[in-house]
């Protein structure tokens, strides 16, 4: 790429890059654009060498070139590095990963009939604004022909939150940085550089803003509150998709104030979902389209039983000529996964799932349990409640909040002065409520 094209990408552009991978980006191009220093609100950036060696940091040992897989009927879809508009190439290249790329290999994931569920592997300190939320609405717009989910393994911050709020669900792990939901631009100035070398630049334009923002002076005051306004403007319009796909408010998401969340944090943020260790990802998907998917089934079972039987006519009527009405399977299982979504996300989204996040997950994904039976669960169990694996993990929950019968320490005592006590009461009581005729001892 030719450096005035990237000149015309980087410079007083919006670009939504985690702040420290901003400046390794941005410093180790200015030499490139003849910047001879380059500063921000922390000050001086360092040399290039050091920003060198800094870049080394956001190398993984997991190889980011890899190419398309389908591991046990789920594709693995890479989204690494440096996020970019119109690329051009399929896979993620040169550090670097298309939104146009990203979503060639969903539509042909979903159109693969080997592929029961799509996971982005999210690598990516975020990118170009230009293509970014067209990617992520588009992405959006995709669920339901089968589940997505995106895993935060190393990084989803700025551009890659964006898609990264899209999904169905969101794993992080627990190293794993998430979020900085915010807007970044540069401005390079020539202007001192120029004075020093007795250089002159007349800008001859027509219209007052053609030529704002110009490297061959420093931003005006007035094209500088221009500039931060654009950037505002496209922050709101950020978060309000961010909130809008998680199920959030948009208040919430500017309340983070662009900050990047780690591991658990980002569960409490509300930008991840689950907890998991990066290994156990296939599995944890797996489960979770299981789970899916055969709740999308009992749905479409349950109204093919109530549907009423056709009544036999009297007397054969003449051959018809008219085809019988097709049933739309897609349209089916994708209604079913958007109710199971509307679900889910009554019952983690409602006032009584706070403080008792675990609790709320497992009725989830875990249960089939509708909202308002849910809701009066979570409001009888106390906050913060731990949830054991299994049903039984379920029935504690249950039982932990739920007064039990007080029985006195004369539980075993018989007749007593002609009335019964403790124990052979309440089993007296029984009896005549359920009809048993033996004897109470």
């Amino acid at each position: 790429m030719r450096n005035q094209n990237i000149a015309a990408r980087v410079l007083n552009q919006p670009l939504l890059l985690e702040p420290g991978y901003a400046r390794v980006f941005l410093g180790a191009l200015a030499p490139r654009l003849g910047v001879a220093s380059l500063q921000d609100e922390f000050g001086l950036i360092e040399s290039q060498e050091k920003l060198r060696m800094r870049a080394d940091s956001f190398g993984s040992d997991r190889p980011r070139n890899r190419p398309y897989e389908v591991l046990n009927g789920i594709a693995l879809i890479p989204v690494a590095g440096t996020l970019v508009h119109k690329f051009g190439h399929l896979q993620p290249y040169s550090g670097m990963t298309g939104y146009d790329g990203i979503i060639a290999r969903v539509e042909e994931a979903l159109a693969d009939p080997t592929v029961n569920g799509i996971l982005l592997d999210m690598d990516t300190p975020g990118g170009e604004v230009a293509g970014c939320f067209d990617t992520a609405r588009r992405l959006n717009e995709l669920r339901g022909q089968k589940p997505i989910a995106s895993i935060s393994y190393d990084m989803a911050c700025s551009a890659g939150m964006a898609l990264h709020s899209a999904t169905d669900y969101r794993y992080t792990t627990t190293s794993a940085r998430t979020g900085s939901v915010g807007v970044v631009m540069m401005h390079a100035s020539f202007e001192e550089q120029l004075k020093a070398n007795g250089i002159d630049v007349t800008l001859i334009h027509s219209g007052a803003f053609k030529v704002d923002g110009n490297p061959y002076e420093n931003l005006p005051e007035q094209v500088l509150a221009r500039f931060q306004a654009e950037s505002d403007r496209l922050r709101n319009e950020f978060a309000d998709m961010v909130a809008t796909h998680i199920g959030l408010s948009a208040s919430d998401v500017l309340a983070t104030e662009a900050a990047i969340y780690t591991g658990q944090d980002a569960i409490e943020a509300g930008f991840a979902d689950e907890l998991i260790n990066g290994h156990d990802m296939l599995a944890a998907f797996s489960d979770y389209i299981q789970t899916t998917t055969t709740i999308g089934v009992s749905t479409m079972t349950v109204e093919s039983k109530t549907k009423p039987a056709a009544t036999a006519p009297a007397s054969a009527p003449e051959a018809s000529t008219e085809q019988p009405d097709t049933v739309d399977t897609t349209k089916l299982a994708a209604d079913a996964a958007a109710t199971e979504q509307a679900r889910i996300a009554g019952i983690l989204q409602c006032d009584e799932a706070e403080g008792r996040t675990k609790l709320a997950q497992h009725l989830a994904f875990k249960t089939t349990m509708s909202v308002e039976d849910a809701k009066e669960m979570l409001a009888a169990a106390d906050k913060h409640v731990t949830v054991a694996a299994g049903p039984q993990g379920l029935l504690d929950a249950a039982m932990g909040n739920t007064k039990q019968p007080e029985i006195a320490a004369d539980a075993a005592a018989g007749e007593e002065g002609g009335e019964l006590k403790g124990g052979a009461k309440l089993a007296a009581a029984h009896a005549k409520a359920t009809g048993c005729s033996k004897k109470v001892h």
